[in-house]
């Protein structure tokens, strides 16, 4: 066993061998830079990953093992600007005199950076949200139009250029009927998204998140002021996770697809993401970077969503209602299960499933695994060996009817209770898997603070991601008390789930707005800053693989028509924790 990790993990993360591609970034005065990303993409003719990313020193060195690939070299720091473009890197010819290169490898680089005032392009999309005063109003901005793509996106701050310089769109009534025509496109994209697999969806005026026009648009003429040239003043607000040993590696899956989310499985060097486009699941070498693809067979479009790994297989919500999947990566093989309700009523539409504080899934001990019926704002059960399946309506909350959006659901240590939100009236709850009843209920006081997705420590401590509020809710769920509401770094960063790491014991929260990722550390109640290395870093769930400690995420930006990164990340944070 301990044989077989240490290849396991020499394959994910090469030990550092005698840098080939590596060097300085400095300022124009020649001052060192430090925690500045230096980002290697790979030449298309060489295997690995699409980009792997280091951070420099305090002395702003970079270093990249004697395996790193032939490529480019592109730095991206807040508040700083390449002085030239991307630089090669990987001489093939380095440390071989006799083919003219130098000996003893690539010689050292010299990356010129300066600073520059004008974020834009390196600030997160959040950035242009932070001078927003009123609260209430940046909740129900970000709950209303940043669930398939970051607010305020470069299209989106495009078309606000535009509206700056025609005069037509001066004042604050004309302004309005602009975006209200963005709002209603964005009904009509929301619904072919969700009616393509033949359900019966609301009309386009009326859709998911977008909803009637001119409430959005009356929110995005406050939050989008002027024509969004450039963004000034942003700062992480928390020191960044970063050290020397810091990787970030980014595998890009080819176009046409959506990637919902991306999960390693134990005892394997692979990441399989989810395609919610089609039918398939996608495997990513994390050596060679080579992807092959696994579809689910029939006729019916599923999607395959929300991915949990479990002891016999990877299992899969769809995107459409009426079943669930399982893939075993060994056999290469799906299993799949139509659910099939005993009333009448819509579809059963599973969005999360029950998993424990390994981020494993997690059934009763009866063997039930327990889902988030975001259709029918129910939780219901599935049991794998009967294929027999039921769901109890989760009672309504006064002053709070409509639009509830059960979401993120996670099992109790004592497998005894699973935890839930509704991400659309800001409550949470439990409900009793033994005598079937509901018993915990607690509500945010905004009912725009958006509980998305949750996570539960082995100690029984939950872990809420506030998308809409941009805060962290922690709540003892033995003593059923709320421990705390903290707020992140960036309250425009919208959360969307948190992760209990078993290694390190702190919290990961994946970001949707600030193409970041940030760890919450529950003795100290501090926050940390891992930087991404690109825009449009929307994360939708993260994972952490207990072999190594590494994170696994993914670039969620769906649906097929939002532009962004197509990529899953795997990510050693530099800590060894093992």
């Amino acid at each position: 066993m301990g044989k077989h990790l240490a290849l396991l993990l020499a394959l994910i993360f090469p030990a550092v061998l005698p840098a080939a591609t590596h060097g300085k970034v400095v300022d124009l005065n020649g001052v060192p830079v430090s925690e500045a990303m230096v980002i290697l993409t790979k030449s298309p003719d060489v295997p690995g990953p699409t980009a792997t990313t280091v951070f420099t020193d305090a002395q702003g060195a970079f270093a990249f093992g004697a395996d790193a690939p032939r490529g480019t070299l592109h730095v991206r720091r807040l508040g700083y600007r390449p002085v030239a473009g991307d630089v090669p890197a990987g001489d093939p010819t380095a440390g071989d005199p006799a083919a003219g290169g130098p000996a003893g490898g690539q010689p050292p680089l010299t990356l010129l950076v300066r600073p520059e005032a004008d974020q834009s392009g390196v600030a997160p999309a959040s950035a242009y949200l932070k001078d927003m005063t009123n609260e209430s109003s940046r909740e129900r901005l970000i709950m209303a139009c940043v669930a398939c793509h970051q607010l305020p996106a470069p299209e989106v701050r495009d078309y606000a250029r535009l509206l700056d310089d025609t005069p037509q769109t001066q004042t604050p009534a004309t302004r309005e009927a602009a975006w209200s025509a963005i709002v209603k496109q964005m009904n009509y994209v929301s619904n072919v998204e969700f009616g393509r697999a033949g359900h019966k969806v609301p009309s386009g005026e009326n859709v998911y998140s977008g909803g009637d026009p001119a409430p959005t648009a009356a929110l995005l003429v406050e939050g989008l002021q002027g024509p969004l040239r450039e963004v000034r003043n942003y700062s992480y607000g928390a020191p960044l996770l970063v050290t020397p040993r810091t990787r970030i590696r980014e595998y890009e899956v080819p176009a046409p697809n959506a990637i919902r989310e991306a999960v390693p499985y134990e005892g394997t060097a692979f990441l399989y993401a989810a395609d919610v486009s089609s039918n398939r699941l996608i495997r990513i070498d994390t050596a060679s970077g080579a992807i092959k693809d696994f579809p689910v067979p029939g006729t019916d479009l599923w999607g395959p969503h929300t991915l949990v790994p479990g002891r016999d297989g990877i299992w899969a919500s769809p995107f459409f209602p009426g079943a669930v999947m399982r893939f075993d990566p060994h056999a290469g093989q799906w299993k799949l299960w139509r659910l099939v309700q005993d009333t009448a009523g819509p579809p059963l539409g599973i969005h999360d499933m029950s998993f424990d504080a390994d981020h494993d899934l997690a059934t009763d001990k009866r063997g039930r695994i327990w889902f988030s019926d975001i259709v029918g704002n129910a939780i219901g059960w599935f049991d794998p060996r009967s294929g027999k399946s039921g769901h109890f309506r989760i009672p309504p909350v006064a002053g709070r009817e409509g639009n509830e959006q059960v979401y993120g659901l996670s099992m109790s240590p004592d497998r005894r209770h699973v935890w839930y939100c509704q991400l659309g009236i800001a409550s949470f709850g439990s409900f009793n898997v033994e005598t079937l009843a509901f018993e915990t209920h607690v509500e945010f006081p905004s009912p725009d603070a958006g509980p998305r997705r949750l996570s539960i420590s082995d100690d029984g401590i939950l872990y809420i991601a506030l998308y809409g509020a941009g805060q962290l809710a922690a709540y003892d769920t033995r003593a059923g008390r709320m421990i705390g509401v903290y707020d992140l770094p960036d309250r425009a960063s919208a959360p969307y789930a948190t992760t209990w790491d078993p290694v390190r014991r702190v919290v990961w929260i994946a970001t949707s707005n600030a193409d970041a990722i940030y760890r919450f550390d529950p003795r100290t109640s501090g926050f940390a800053v891992l930087p991404l290395p690109r825009e449009r870093g929307f994360l939708r769930m993260l994972h952490v693989d207990r072999r190594s400690g590494a994170l696994v995420t993914s670039y969620g930006n769906i649906v097929e028509h939002v532009r962004g990164p197509r990529m899953a990340l795997l990510i050693d944070p530099g800590d060894d924790p093992t």
